[in-house]
């Protein structure tokens, strides 16, 4: 197998000799060292063999002596390889250009794609991942998502978590935003548990603690409903009053009332059919575009951007993208709303955005609407609610004082 390498990266040719002479010719070969492989003599006069290019070299001012003539048949080697490649420059270059993209095209980052909660800033994130190296062009090789990870995590006290989904050269890099959790309750602590609005008792249902309020009372904001101050049991004798953490379920009847002002003379878009049509490329961070004067045409327009990107194959995505930016003129119209039908649409907007808020549910809801003099329409919502008002906040009272024995007594 070493052989035939070695053979190949010098040049072989296959010869084809002819003439009355074959024993000259041959005996010419053992003298001078030279080695003919692959003998085979097809007639008296005729015979093929292969030879190095060496050889070949070191024959060919011999030849005369012999009376034969040779016939070059075959040419293999790197040798050849390298003479026709090289009456080939600009195919030559091309093909070792195309291998060098290839291998930039695989072997490094391209498209770094970023998806972020509302809760995290993508421009943040961008100079972050930056700073850990994390770049178009970046090699892929020297990406340590763990690392790069608790960096982020160190670094961004929004970030739960990281994720880094690879697909080739392309990257997208997904942020998870903390949560806001509770913290965890203290139940060694002394606690108490107040309104948190106003409302008409319904149900108290006390974990711990002393319940001082009772279905039908009426409380306002901040005011105690299940107290850390446990009076003395009298079924158990010898306990007496005693601070605990409180906790619990308090159902109260609540009420809401807002008012929402719409205006009933709005603006709608009517499309004239003129569109406008630009074109850029983008190569990374990197932006050139294909048209004069500048992209932004203020109002009076919609502007639809699309982006088309090729890919190789799968997972192997060209780094640079064709952006279209299309602009669709229209002319602002005035419409004139009915007052019933926007009355309804803000009636069912605000039950629904005050369901999302409470603990409990919301049991009914009406609304009434006026028209001002500027030709608005004012919106007045009510609504009644069924929820759980208490609220948890640190005690600060303590024991009072153990009343004084009388004299006398046993």
């Amino acid at each position: 197998m070493l052989d035939q390498l070695l053979r190949s990266a010098s040049g072989e040719v296959r010869i084809k000799v002819t003439g009355a002479s074959l024993e000259r010719f041959l005996n010419l070969c053992m003298r001078h060292n030279i080695r003919p492989r692959a003998l085979h003599r097809q007639d008296w006069d005729c015979l093929e063999c292969t030879l190095s290019l060496a050889d070949l070299r070191r024959l060919r001012p011999k030849m005369g002596r012999t009376g034969c003539r040779v016939h070059i048949l075959r040419k293999s080697g790197l040798p050849f390889i390298l003479r026709q490649l090289r009456r080939r420059a600009v195919f030559t270059l091309g093909f070792f250009a195309l291998a060098w993209v290839l291998w930039l095209l695989q072997t490094h980052l391209w498209i770094l794609e970023l998806s972020t909660p509302p809760e995290i800033s993508s421009a943040e994130l961008s100079r972050a991942l930056e700073a850990e190296g994390v770049k178009i062009g970046m090699r892929l090789s020297d990406f340590d998502d763990r690392a790069v990870q608790r960096s982020l995590m160190l670094k961004m006290d929004s970030i739960s978590y990281v994720t880094f989904n690879r697909i080739g050269n392309h990257m997208i890099v997904q942020a998870h935003a903390k949560e806001d959790h509770d913290p965890p309750r203290d139940d060694g602590g002394i606690t108490s548990v107040v309104a948190r609005r106003p409302g008409q008792i319904v149900r108290v249902t006390p974990l711990s603690g002393w319940a001082v309020v009772k279905a039908g009372d009426i409380v306002d904001t901040g005011e105690k409903l299940i107290d850390a101050l446990v009076p003395p049991s009298r079924d158990v004798e010898g306990l007496g009053p005693h601070l605990t953490w409180s906790d619990g379920e308090v159902i109260a009847r609540t009420w809401y009332e807002t008012t929402y002002v719409r205006p009933l003379t709005t603006l709608t878009k009517r499309y004239t059919g003129k569109t406008t049509t630009q074109y850029a490329l983008i190569w990374g961070k990197h932006r050139i575009n294909l048209y004069l004067g500048s992209g932004i045409y203020g109002t009076g327009c919609d502007k639809i951007v699309d982006i088309t990107r090729w890919t190789v194959r799968s997972g192997l995505t060209l780094p640079f993208g064709l952006v279209r930016q299309t602009y669709r003129w229209y002319e602002p119209v005035p419409r004139e709303q009915d007052a019933e039908q926007l009355r309804t649409e803000i009636e069912a907007r605000a039950a629904e955005r005050l369901a999302g808020t409470i603990d409990g549910e919301l049991t009914s809801y009406t609304s009434s609407a006026d028209t001002s003099g500027s030709g608005a329409l004012e919106v007045h919502f009510r609504a009644e609610a069924l929820e759980d008002i208490g609220e948890v906040v640190e005690d600060p009272q303590v024991l009072p004082p153990p009343e004084p024995v009388p004299s006398g007594a046993s």
